[in-house]
């Protein structure tokens, strides 16, 4: 006995292309209009705070970073006084006591060894000092 459906069933493989491509153009049109809204700046949320006058007196004094610097000689400088390189960990350990909060600012001189640099901010991140960074001339200022 040979049993066969009394309708075939007709798929059109035109209509399943056709759904693709419009799902695909949908994707690709949803994707680049929330990156264009996400990274255009004249579109981000901003948050107005209109901050209360206070009269009584400034903010407390502002804590400057520790200033370390590198002559082009090599020679290490922290604050004003001269140390050996092999004092520099030592140096830091009591430099994160006082300038945790402020931090480090590396003064390097541009004939300077890039291996001085390094080791001042290895032995200040090592002593536990977050905020390090390094001062740089502005290009036209000189």
């Amino acid at each position: 006995m040979n049993v066969r459906p009394r309708r075939k069933g007709f798929l059109s493989l035109e209509s399943v292309a056709m759904t693709d491509i419009v799902m695909n153009l949908f994707i690709f049109f949803f994707v680049s209009f929330s990156l264009l809204y996400t990274f255009n700046p004249h579109k981000e949320s901003k948050i107005e705070v209109k901050l209360p006058q206070g009269g009584a007196s400034q903010a407390s004094e502002e804590r400057q970073p520790l200033t370390v610097t590198i002559t082009a000689g090599n020679e290490i400088f922290v604050g004003p006084r001269r140390i050996q390189p092999s004092a520099l960990k030592k140096e830091m350990t009591e430099a994160a006591k006082t300038h945790r909060d402020t931090g480090i600012l590396v003064r390097s001189d541009r004939r300077a060894s890039v291996d001085h640099l390094v080791k001042v901010l290895d032995a200040a991140k090592q002593a536990g000092m977050d905020k390090l960074g390094v001062a740089i001339e502005r290009q036209g200022a000189v």
